[in-house]
């Protein structure tokens, strides 16, 4: 049914303040991707002793079950919350009820029982993690499915998909920066929290909760849809007639030409983002710290307080690192927004992919170049990735909202639950994918200063599915 545009224009606070939900959409899963593998085995004691809570290979296989296992839960809130029913809407009581147990999963994943490999640790992080993820769906699927919804007028997505990268962008930085931060500066604990990670924790935690209770709050749901699907599923038989048909639903998904490419390219896209930023740390902790390092990288690093007396902070230089991406990317916000409405947003995606892709390729070089240092290398590398990590935030939300109006147009139907439940489906199973795949490169080939050829062949693994995914997107036939 078409809307009358006018009647559904927000404003730039509402704008703003959805917009704020996706800080919390990047922060936590940014903290978890780049920082739970090298706490619970990456760091190192006072005296120089790693600091290992569980076994890598241990670890791995938490991190794939916990994500492979919760992607179906994807589709499932998907399509429960486009049928639900309340006074409040079809969304929001996913999110308000869901992110105070997303907040308290999210702090436990940071309390391992013991201080060695343990069953205790191993089932406090299965259940921490599975938890997390699973919540974060609950909250995370309905927020971004207000999106199609709460405005039909495809500049003003694009403009909050900008402003959605902006936060994005912000959650990136203090998902970086914040925990090797606080892991310094609290190392001691504070209250009753034993390290600067807890301590991270437990303050992500409350901001979570308030910033999605804020987004959702601040704007109205408009779509209604047909009475007739609010008859169903009123009686026991009714529910499981209604799974059965939630299940045929999500197949009809693929009858849409426009998802299938775009559902391949986001899944090959999402498991070379989550392989680059889980190894990150180990990046700099373990092959840049390998290399001796020059007067003008000393200096540089003392400047942004990476130093202490001689000794670098390379846990922190990760967060750094990262930094240059996510702020490079965020001044390039205006002008992707400028090609997006020139060149339309299919082939500035490709052209992202591929770029970012060949980037990649080239990390597994590091150090080995005489004209710059191994970290300048290192900076150069991540600094180029600016452009087309910023393309790629600010346009995916507008991409699947174009597949959700192609769908429309199909079934008469707004879908975005199950969209993005479908979509969530592959993306976790592919976020499981990256840092196990990396596990294993590490344990064949080495992570360790001096033997670190696992960490280099990572950057190749995830720009070679970056290549694919563009590849894959040619096939996508909206134009605009």
């Amino acid at each position: 049914m078409e809307r009358d545009k006018e009647e559904f224009r927000l404003g730039l606070f509402r704008q703003l303040a959805y917009s704020l939900g996706n800080f919390g959409v990047s922060f936590s899963p940014a903290v978890v991707a780049a920082w739970l593998g090298y706490f619970y085995y990456g760091q190192e004691g006072a005296d120089g002793r790693p600091l290992v809570y569980i076994t890598t290979a241990a670890f791995g296989t938490i991190w794939f079950l916990c994500n492979a296992l919760n992607g179906p839960t994807d589709p499932i809130v998907g399509y429960l919350s486009d049928k639900l029913r309340s006074p409040y809407g079809r969304r929001k009581p996913f999110v308000l009820i869901g992110a105070p147990i997303l907040a308290l999963s999210f702090f436990f994943m940071w309390t391992p029982v013991t201080s060695t490999p343990s069953t205790a640790n191993n089932a406090l992080l299965f259940i921490s993690l599975f938890g997390f993820w699973f919540f974060f769906t609950v909250v995370v699927g309905p927020y971004l499915s207000l999106l199609p919804e709460i405005t039909p007028i495809n500049n003003e997505r694009v403009r909050i998909s900008a402003f959605m990268g902006i936060f994005e962008v912000l959650g990136n930085i203090g998902g970086n920066l914040v925990p090797p931060l606080l892991a310094s500066a609290l190392a001691g604990g504070i209250w009753f929290l034993e390290n600067g990670y807890q301590t991270m924790a437990l303050a992500a935690g409350i901001l979570l909760i308030l910033f999605f209770w804020i987004s959702v709050l601040s704007v109205k749901e408009t779509y209604e849809p047909p009475m007739e699907t609010r008859e169903a599923g009123q009686d026991g038989s009714g529910i499981l007639a209604g799974m059965k048909k939630a299940f045929k639903e999500f197949g009809t998904t693929f009858n849409n030409p426009a998802f299938k490419p775009y559902l391949i390219c986001v899944g090959f896209y999402r498991l070379a983002i989550a392989t680059v930023v889980f190894i990150a740390p180990f990046i700099t902790t373990k092959v840049l710290a390998s290399y001796e390092t020059s007067a003008a990288d000393i200096s540089l690093l003392g400047f942004l307080g990476a130093v202490d007396g001689q000794k670098i902070d390379w846990a922190l230089t990760a967060g750094y690192m990262m930094m240059l991406v996510l702020v490079g990317g965020a001044l390039f916000f205006p002008l992707v927004s400028y090609l997006a409405d020139n060149l339309g947003k299919k082939l500035l995606f490709i052209i992202a992919l591929s770029w970012f892709g060949i980037i990649l390729i080239l990390m597994a070089f590091i150090g080995y170049s005489p004209f710059l240092s191994p970290l300048m290398q290192a900076g150069l590398l991540f600094m180029l990735s600016a452009f087309p990590v910023s393309i790629a935030l600010v346009v995916i939300r507008p991409l699947l909202a174009d597949v959700i109006d192609a769908d429309e147009g199909i079934t008469g139907k707004r879908r975005e639950g199950v969209y993005n439940g479908m979509e969530g489906l592959i993306m976790k199973i592919s976020a499981g994918l990256g840092p196990m795949i990396a596990g294993f490169l590490f344990a064949a080939f080495g992570n360790t200063p001096g033997n670190d050829l696992g960490i280099r062949l990572c950057g190749p693994v995830a720009g070679v599915s970056l290549l694919v995914a563009a590849y894959a997107f040619t096939r996508y036939p909206i134009e605009k």
